[in-house]
């Protein structure tokens, strides 16, 4: 009995192979500089693009201010 062929695409590629395919370059969809971090590939936009297109909302505590208010009488 001779032994089953593999199936193709799912040979194990020999040690001196060529390499494996080197992944696309993922570009800012605002500026076209290359992403590098995971975050940045997922979202498509580099951390400075993303701050202008994304804003941080403001502070609550800027908002906020302190009265000055006589003691309550009785207390």
């Amino acid at each position: 009995m001779e032994p089953p062929e593999p199936l193709p695409g799912l040979t194990p590629v020999p040690a001196d192979g060529p390499p494996p395919p080197a992944r696309r370059p993922v570009r800012c969809a605002l500026c076209g500089r290359p992403l590098t971090g995971a975050e940045s590939r997922r979202t498509g936009l580099g951390p400075s693009c993303d701050a202008k297109l994304h804003p941080p909302g403001p502070d609550i505590r800027t908002r906020r201010h302190d009265v000055d208010q006589e003691p309550l009488p009785g207390t």
